[in-house]
């Protein structure tokens, strides 16, 4: 792997937990860690079918800053007691790259990495490359020069 240069890393995007129940989790994460909510949206359609890899899946995702941080907490639905799924708990930390698509095209290069191509959720551009372990790596794209994604939902935050 190392004939190639690595992907260049802008910064530090966000840190992606899955939850069961959104509201209860969020009301633990604004009043025990302080999170100041930055955005809640819905989550659906093609593109979060490419990401989570079934189909007619719907979500929600809220995203906060905690000690300057972005958190993103995810939630796809219903989950068993028992099986909660490969969503709940951390799910993939996030690093923003200048160009998404130039970064998955990098990544061809390499012998047995393993990625996504890149899908638009919300504005956002991103793909999953995944580590030896299976392991997701989110790389995103942020629109309108956003160099962070408190910029992205804030924009008077540059």
């Amino acid at each position: 792997m190392s004939e190639h240069a690595p992907i260049r890393i802008e910064n530090f995007s966000h840190v992606c937990i899955g939850v069961s129940d959104i509201d209860t989790s969020l009301q633990f994460y604004r009043d025990v860690l302080g999170m100041d909510v930055v955005f809640d949206v819905a989550l659906e359609g093609p593109s979060l079918a490419a990401v989570t890899g079934r189909e007619g899946e719907r979500g929600r995702m809220v995203g906060g800053l905690i000690g300057g941080t972005m958190v993103e907490l995810l939630s796809l639905g219903e989950v068993s007691q028992y099986a909660p799924g490969p969503h709940i708990g951390y799910t993939n930390m996030s690093l923003r790259v200048e160009d998404a698509d130039a970064a998955y095209a990098q990544l061809q290069a390499f012998d047995g990495v393993v990625c996504k191509p890149p899908v638009d959720i919300g504005g956002v551009r991103m793909l999953f490359v995944y580590d030896p372990d299976s392991t997701p790596i989110e790389l995103v794209e942020l629109p309108a020069g956003a160099a962070t994604t408190d910029q992205l939902w804030r924009p008077t935050a540059q």
